[in-house]
């Protein structure tokens, strides 16, 4: 009889502490994908047969989808992101999690234990002819490109309108799918309800039931073209919108419903689209995932220096400082200036950056008047 020991990271993840985070505390991921609030935790590092795993962060979130609520966890840093982790409580997500990153490790661990005895017997050969390359960390610019072709490879390629069970009210859901099927939430939006709380819609009003009265309509179509526009896709040319069959269990249930709906009710329930990307938002994946774009000429005075990606630290005659950050955004570029390092206190925002910069002379003497103030009374 033998026995097997679970990998450390498992036996360690049932004691880890989680972390909540909200759109307001500072620790929510950056990323649409993500859930509005949710949790982060840590995954150990370790060492297994000498090749090195670092701790990971991960984020524990909610997504719904046919109204239901699924959990969803991925990594939060770092390029790769965790899939195959999506259950419908949090704690079989977690475990779905951390037994893939376990498995993951261990397949790796092998792998660098034969590359080290491949060394090891090749070590009479001369060292001009038995030394491998050296692995060069990626330069920003290289890592910023294989960002951007994964966001080109996970632009969605399938628009679909799902009518909801006739028992639920009859509702409808405009859904952009990848070429894997996947769908994040901000590709999850309603057309017969006002949506959340902000969301942008229609400026002719909320869709209601006139327009779909529980049925697969044109005007349901049009209202999903609308959407699509503002999220920066277009139908392929020369395609239109055709049934779509789903799995077999609910296509059972809808001819179970069909005899008691109205005629026009009953087919289809489910349309689908091919799309493609606009001009618009591939310059913005362009923008947003490639080098930082040039300064203006800097008034006298006026020094800046690159503090991260998209951001500058502009000082003004070597005694005041400010933060410049760059948002790339489908729409309109926004440039924003801060007063602090950490920048939470804007100041103020413009479509280019030299609009801000030509306030910093002006800023500086404002604040010199206001100290003078304060020392004169």
């Amino acid at each position: 009889m033998t026995t097997t020991t679970a990998r450390s990271i498992v036996r360690e993840i049932v004691t880890r502490s989680y972390r909540r985070y909200t759109p307001t505390n500072g620790r929510a991921p950056q990323g649409a994908e993500y859930g509005a609030d949710g949790w982060l935790f840590d995954l150990p590092g370790e060492t297994l047969s000498g090749r090195g795993f670092p701790q990971a962060t991960y984020a524990a979130y909610q997504v719904s989808e046919h109204g239901m609520l699924f959990w969803q966890v991925r990594e939060v840093s770092g390029e790769r992101r965790q899939c195959g982790s999506r259950s419908t409580t949090r704690k079989g997500a977690l475990a779905l999690a951390v037994g893939h990153v376990a498995t993951q490790r261990e397949k790796a661990a092998p792998a660098a234990r034969d590359q080290c005895t491949r060394a090891h017997s090749t070590a009479w050969r001369p060292a001009a002819e038995s030394a491998e390359p050296l692995q060069v960390p990626a330069t920003v610019d290289e890592r910023l490109a294989r960002i951007r072709a994964g966001q080109l490879a996970a632009l969605p390629t399938v628009a679909e309108i799902q009518m909801a069970y006739p028992l639920a009210g009859g509702g409808a859901t405009l859904r952009l799918m990848s070429a894997e099927g996947s769908t994040t939430e901000r590709h999850m939006i309603p057309l017969t309800e006002s949506g959340a709380a902000g969301r942008e819609n229609d400026p002719a009003g909320i869709y209601l039931d006139t327009i779909t009265d529980g049925a697969n309509t044109e005007g349901l179509k049009i209202a999903a073209g609308w959407h699509l526009t503002r999220l920066g896709f277009n139908c392929a040319h020369g395609v239109v919108w055709v049934p779509h069959t789903g799995n077999p269990t609910s296509e059972a249930q809808w001819r179970e419903w069909a005899p008691f709906l109205p005629e026009g009710h009953r087919w289809p329930h489910t349309v689908r689209v091919t799309i493609v990307p606009t001009a618009e938002h591939l310059a913005y994946i362009d923008r947003a995932y490639g080098p930082a774009p040039e300064l203006p000429d800097l008034p006298a005075g006026v020094s800046a220096h690159p503090s991260g990606p998209h951001s500058w630290q502009i000082c003004y005659a070597n005694r005041r400082f400010w933060q410049l950050s760059y948002r790339p955004r489908m729409g309109g570029d926004v440039w924003t200036l801060y007063a602090d390092q950490a920048r939470t206190k804007p100041l103020a925002r413009a479509a280019s950056a030299d609009e801000l910069i030509a306030t910093i002379p002006a800023r500086d003497a404002e604040a010199q008047a206001r100290a003078a103030a304060r020392g004169s009374y």
